[in-house]
């Protein structure tokens, strides 16, 4: 991309004991916001810490922004668990993390009113953390990430909780931070939807593995050349048959969703042509409408029919 990226993972494995927890794990992102997926137990946490330097890896290494060496200046976190103390003021709650993070009470007061202000916080911020809803405990949250202003910031889960409305609010305000001020963005979630609606590139884990690492269009596809068949019969040997031309196959029971590209409709009616050839029987084939969805299990069934 002619860019240093602002997270690069060389080989980077995490054991706990005999339990390998990220498995030579290697992928590079570039500024924007960056979706990090996988089930519980992909290994996202543990890769959270390493990036944060909070733990170090049994082998291979990560740079940011081009440095081996963490610089937390440059790094806003926002934890899952709740982690606030509830008898402190929203206002006084994010300038302590400005403080925490090397800023002088005075410019930590300022930039707390700031990034509150922002976040529409009004007059809630002088309220008790132990009296805010869970929408406002998610925006105080992000601010104590963004108060030191941070270049990456690490979001776990920031729109756990939320209903639908607070939900598109935290959405808008990740696209304003990353559009408007130039701040690349991990977002960490079980969430597809939101990687969706403002993701530009994605990393897939599961079992300790990167899956994939790449634009969101790249994984999705488009409609004009990524199709979904949905075959039932000889379905191994009409895999296998298709070749490069099958992007992933996911085995529903009974049946079988192969995920094919193809440039044209001459191409179209060589793969039909080459499935039933093999004895399949084609029950579907769509153009794909660039579904994470579907992406996303389909890469996980493929890591699963490849024993990995």
């Amino acid at each position: 991309m002619g860019e240093i990226p602002v997270i690069h993972c060389r080989n980077l494995t995490k054991k706990f004991g005999p339990k390998t927890v990220l498995n030579n794990v290697s992928f590079e992102v570039y500024p924007g916001i960056i979706g990090l997926l996988g089930p519980n137990g992909a290994g996202k946490s543990t890769l959270i810490k390493l990036i944060l330097g909070l733990d170090n890896p049994t082998s291979g290494d990560i740079s940011l922004f081009g440095k081996t060496k963490v610089e937390l200046a440059k790094i806003g976190f926002m934890p899952e668990a709740k982690a606030i103390i509830p008898s402190m003021k929203g206002y006084e709650f994010v300038a302590y993390a400005g403080e925490l993070d090397g800023l002088k009470r005075t410019d930590a007061l300022r930039r707390s009113h700031e990034i509150l202000d922002c976040l529409g916080m009004g007059e809630s911020r002088y309220r008790k953390l132990g009296e805010y809803s869970t929408g406002m405990i998610q925006k105080v949250k992000l601010a104590q990430a963004l108060v030191h202003d941070p270049d990456l910031l690490i979001l776990d889960e920031p729109t756990a909780g939320l209903d639908p409305p607070a939900r598109n609010q935290m959405l808008d305000y990740l696209t304003y931070f990353a559009r408007q001020q130039g701040k690349s963005i991990v977002l960490s979630t079980h969430l597809l939807g939101d990687v969706q609606t403002v993701c530009d590139q994605v990393v897939v884990l599961n079992f300790g593995v990167c899956l994939a690492s790449c634009s969101l269009e790249q994984l999705v596809g488009n409609k004009s050349d990524s199709y979904l068949i949905e075959v039932a019969g000889n379905q191994i040997d009409v895999i296998a048959a298709l070749g490069e031309k099958c992007l992933s196959a996911q085995d529903m029971g009974g049946f079988t969703k192969v995920f094919v590209r193809c440039g044209s409709s001459a191409e179209i009616n060589r793969i039909t042509s080459l499935v039933l050839s093999f004895g399949g029987v084609i029950k579907k084939f769509v153009p794909l409408e660039g579904n994470l969805d579907d992406a996303f299990f389909a890469l996980l069934d493929k890591q699963r029919l490849a024993g990995n």
